[in-house]
């Protein structure tokens, strides 16, 4: 059973008097970006220290050069093009990472950034190389299907050398 205090109290939170933070949008949009820190791992296509028309002509490009046709197509170009500007942002954390070590002693130290931003920088960039491969293969497997071509229903990278699997015809584990 609740008390008469009790329902008061959230009358007044109700109400308004208890609540906190900003009450203007100018302040909710101010406020929207204190977890914003090196922007690599930010929902926000553009950061406030970045260009809205780059990022516009960005887009623009890469959905241009992909010849998309129709608005599943669009969106998987404009994914690759988000991951893409977002990958930009990995390089730029990474290289302000290594000019902040500068001043240290030791050449090695001088040339890496440090340990926790090496694998904070690895997780993000894999993350962002996986959305971006992720879009381009839907992207090319909805494109050959549109052309009548066959869609492979599996797809496998490869990286570095395809001797071994041409040397067994394709064929894997078998003795």
């Amino acid at each position: 059973m609740q008390t008469g205090k009790r329902v008061e109290g959230q009358d007044e939170t109700a109400k308004g008097a208890h609540l906190r933070g900003p009450k203007t949008s100018a302040g909710k949009a101010r406020v929207a970006l204190n977890a914003v820190t090196h922007g690599i791992s930010s929902a926000r296509s553009v950061l406030p220290n970045e260009s809205r028309t780059e990022w516009e002509e960005h887009r623009a490009r890469i959905v241009e050069d992909l010849r998309v046709e129709g608005p599943i197509e669009t969106a998987l170009a404009e994914r690759a093009a988000s991951a893409i500007w977002r990958l930009r942002r990995v390089a730029a954390y990474e290289e302000a990472s290594i000019e902040e070590r500068q001043n240290l002693e030791t050449t090695s130290a001088r040339l890496l950034p440090h340990p926790l931003d090496i694998d904070k920088i690895c997780r993000y960039e894999s993350h962002l190389v996986r959305q971006l491969t992720q879009a381009l293969h839907e992207l090319e497997a909805r494109q050959a299907l549109r052309r009548g071509k066959a869609a492979p229903l599996v797809r496998v990278d490869l990286h570095g050398s395809t001797e071994g699997l041409a040397a067994t015809g394709g064929r894997t584990g078998e003795a």
